[in-house]
């Protein structure tokens, strides 16, 4: 940020509560509003957070914290997912979950909901649901008067966040209702445009992405299936079954939880046991405006990002024509032609610059560089992300798995920045040929961002090298204007 910017500050005005310090910031929808950031008058530049804005942080970052640590006790492996599920959520985005049986898919999203201002809308499919309960339905009193006219109450359109289970389940024709809902949050009816309240959908599905895309196709909308599912930027595959040491865990808090519940009618107290607390609310509004004014990608960063997103989109295409060929070729060697994670639309490529953005400011509140120490001082101006950050496009641009992706840096290392996706899916291991085929692909396009996010870090290597010397150990100055971000926040989560 310049250093020739008038002292004088005003605050950004922003509709959050004032609340005493043991409260949390959640109510959102009533009581008096704080100022969360200051910017300079001439140019709107940030210039810092006002108190009330720092301890809003604060306790976001708290109640983020424990969600995790909450998150890492109820569901094993799945932290990426869980991660993605935050981003979604703060991006007001959509997440599709994929996966076999009894995978925990539906439970985490409910899991996730947990702590809401507003009940979610949840839906199971069947065929017989029509896309009345997307929409909502005709109002038959303008009817009476011959007008025609959509009432969203009760539908999808009429909540902010919602899950849809089994998906795979559900009428394709009407399902194809969900597109502008999905995209341009307006349902269109007639010479009615209705803005529809929904920010975040989850949907889960027992059947993976070409699977869902074969029912389309048999139902004459094989078009359709592509322009729904590149409607939710986040995919997740979520396999159902676990490594002993993750299976003893869950074992041993599930024994836990049932005998502390047989204790419960006559000895209520043991219902404050760790094993029963639920994850605290968020205030998502305050969050998306502390991710949007404290981070902002750099000039650079969006120069190699056109690049990188470009040749990702090139690979991907060349990956399903051999897919095509060799499906044509040995239809038991290749039974269904690969579907990419990405459909590498226009939107989509607008997008996902602020998807990476909102990541890693979860990422900055789960870390060291968060706390008390040195928060004040990392606040007062923006933290610039370098193309290090490209590697969080995963994902948007990947199907993500169990484990923890992240980024590994060996400054004394042959390969000194790399990649670590921490799938544990064995492909030989799978129940058929045709799930086989579907993780083989999944890691192979993980390795195929990978290889290409290396390559393009290549070319700005001495910038990132400059960056990787200046970046301080944790307890020092932070200076992020002159050391990456990414190298910061790998140190610190070494230490």
């Amino acid at each position: 940020m310049s250093k020739f910017l008038v002292p004088i500050a005003i605050a950004l005005s922003f509709s959050v509560p004032v609340v005493a310090a043991d409260d949390t910031c959640n109510n959102l929808l009533s009581g008096t509003r704080a100022q969360l950031v200051k910017f300079d008058p001439q140019n709107y530049q940030f210039n810092g957070l006002t108190p009330e804005g720092l301890t809003a942080l604060k306790k976001a970052r708290d109640v983020i914290r424990e969600r995790a640590r909450l998150f890492e006790n109820e569901f094993r492996n799945l932290t990426t997912v869980s991660h993605a599920g935050i981003v979604a959520r703060l991006f007001k985005g959509n997440m599709f979950l994929y996966g076999p049986p009894g995978g925990a898919k539906s439970a985490y999203v409910n899991w996730l909901m947990k702590g809401e201002e507003e009940l979610p809308f949840k839906l199971q499919l069947h065929q017989m649901i029509t896309e009345q309960a997307f929409t909502g339905g005709q109002n038959f009193e303008a009817a009476k008067e011959g007008t025609y006219k959509i009432n969203t109450k009760g539908s999808l359109a009429d909540y902010t966040l919602a899950l849809i289970d089994e998906a795979e389940k559900g009428n394709p024709a009407a399902l194809s209702s969900l597109l502008s809902l999905l995209n341009e949050r307006e349902i269109l009816a007639g010479n009615q445009v209705i803005k529809a309240r929904l920010e975040t959908l989850f949907a889960t599905s027992n059947a993976n992405l070409p699977e869902i895309f074969q029912q389309f196709l048999e139902n004459g909308q094989g078009s359709t299936a592509a322009a729904l599912l590149n409607r939710f930027q986040f995919k997740a595959f979520v396999y159902n079954w676990l490594s002993p040491t993750d299976q003893a865990i869950l074992d041993q808090r599930k024994q836990r939880r049932r005998y502390l519940k047989s204790l419960a009618e006559t000895q209520p107290e043991v219902l404050q046991d760790e094993v029963f607390l639920e994850p605290k609310p968020l205030d998502w509004v305050a969050l998306r405006q502390l991710a949007h004014t404290m981070f902002t990608p750099s000039p650079l960063f969006m120069t190699v990002y056109r690049d990188f997103v470009n040749d990702m989109r090139d690979q991907t295409n060349r990956a399903i024509r051999e897919s095509e060929e060799r499906h044509q070729q040995n239809h038991i060697d290749e039974p269904f032609v690969y579907f990419p994670s990405a459909d590498y639309t226009e939107r989509l490529r607008q997008q996902i610059p602020e998807i990476i953005l909102m990541s890693a400011f979860v990422d900055f509140m789960l870390s060291p560089l968060a706390d008390d120490t040195s928060l004040t001082q990392i606040t007062q101006k923006q933290i610039m992300l370098d193309p290090l950050s490209l590697w969080r496009g995963s994902l948007a641009m990947t199907t993500l798995g169990p484990g923890n992706a992240r980024l590994k840096f060996d400054p004394s290392g042959e390969q000194k920045i790399d990649i670590d996706f921490n799938w544990s899916i064995d492909p030989s291991s799978a129940r058929d040929k045709r799930e086989e085929l579907l993780i083989k692909n999944l890691k192979d396009e993980q390795e195929r961002f990978r290889r290409t996010f290396l390559k393009h870090l290549a070319v700005v290597q001495s910038q990132i090298e400059l960056r990787a010397r200046n970046a301080v150990q944790k307890g020092h100055v932070l200076n992020l204007e002159d050391t990456s971000f990414e190298l910061l926040m790998t140190q610190n989560s070494e230490e």
